[in-house]
């Protein structure tokens, strides 16, 4: 008998929000085994009429996602995006340290609610710099330390909402539900995002 495959990702149903909880021991990277449960957990998403809008967050306080598990033999996914293509609004509840591939993991999220405390950090911040970025920001990453504050990351218009650590999933709870009561305005998130570009104050 084959054995079953771990499964680190958990889904929860609120009121017709899905909630999909990344819970890897080892700061809760990216690995085969969690891409394909993420997957999984958004073609739900996709199929069910009964859902009109998911939630992705982390387990614990210290990270959202730790980037990809690279040991060899884990496997890996490039293919982000393609987690999100479900024609339903995917809010990223960001709980902690977002790296690397959870800092391109919640980016490709329509929006983000992160906890004051969380951070989203680049690995090698001169080579990868998530598409996703705005030009000026992405060249400030790559002449800094590649790491940028929750509250920094709204000013750049890249969260939605920055709240106190430990509320950010019922906030983003708050938000999906809202967006499900109005299919107009869940369609309106889908087409523009969070409408990166200049921060707010610069001076900042």
């Amino acid at each position: 008998m084959t054995a079953a495959s771990p499964s680190f990702v958990r889904t929860e149903v609120f009121d017709g929000v899905l909630v999909a909880t990344v819970d890897r021991p080892g700061g809760n990277a990216m690995d085969l085994h969690v891409s394909r449960a993420l997957f999984e957990a958004l073609m739900r998403l996709s199929q069910d009429p009964g859902l009109h809008a998911g939630v992705v967050t982390g387990a614990g306080r210290e990270f959202f996602c730790d980037g990809w598990d690279l040991t060899p033999g884990t496997g890996g996914f490039a293919g982000v995006h393609d987690l999100f293509r479900v024609g339903k609004p995917v809010i990223a509840a960001v709980n902690g340290l977002a790296r690397g591939g959870g800092f391109e993991l919640a980016l490709v999220a329509d929006l983000i609610v992160a906890a004051d405390h969380a951070e989203f950090a680049l690995p090698d911040p001169p080579a990868g710099v998530p598409g996703e970025l705005p030009e000026e920001l992405a060249r400030e990453l790559r002449r800094g330390d590649g790491r940028l504050t929750a509250a920094a990351a709204a000013r750049w218009g890249l969260v939605h909402r920055v709240v106190p650590a430990g509320t950010e999933l019922s906030v983003a709870l708050d938000l999906a539900h809202q967006l499900a009561a109005a299919p107009g305005a869940a369609a309106v998130v889908k087409e523009i995002g969070r409408g990166a570009g200049e921060p707010e104050d610069a001076t900042q």
